[in-house]
């Protein structure tokens, strides 16, 4: 499992005879959130599954087609948009302020990153075993 992934942010630049080039702008190194910052990132998170799971179900995080990206993200954005900027720059290390000026393909790297350096679909499913084991434990 990677520990971290760089990413790197481009601009474009046109020349006296109107060539555009691409250079770069700033790269990014994404590292794995450490067990340090799990405060900080609860706390960034604390009101975004309720905004999450009032404008997206389940179904439509498994089914991600054109018409949830153009019907229902905007909206989730728009209501959540402050605290998706706050989990991301806890869990990127990258300010909020620098986040906000990012676009929307930088913005989904950035989370994609994020996603694949923490395996979080492993966390997920370490923390429901831990919690079988817990109930168990209490009975």
């Amino acid at each position: 499992m990677k520990k971290e992934k760089l990413i790197t942010f481009f601009e474009y630049e046109i020349d006296a005879e109107g060539n555009e080039t691409q250079v770069v702008r700033e790269e990014v190194t994404i590292k794995k959130i450490p067990v340090g910052k799990f405060a900080e990132l609860m706390l960034a998170v604390k009101k975004l599954p309720n905004l999450v799971m009032a404008n997206i179900t389940a179904e439509d995080l498994e089914n991600v087609n054109a018409e949830l990206m153009l019907t229902k993200l905007p909206v989730l954005v728009a209501g959540a948009q402050d605290e998706i900027f706050k989990l991301t720059s806890v869990a990127s290390g990258i300010t909020k302020k620098e986040i906000e000026q990012l676009d929307f393909e930088e913005f989904f790297q950035v989370v994609e990153a994020i996603l694949e350096v923490n395996n979080i679909k492993a966390i997920i499913e370490q923390v429901k075993n831990l919690g079988k084991v817990l109930r168990k434990q209490a009975q």
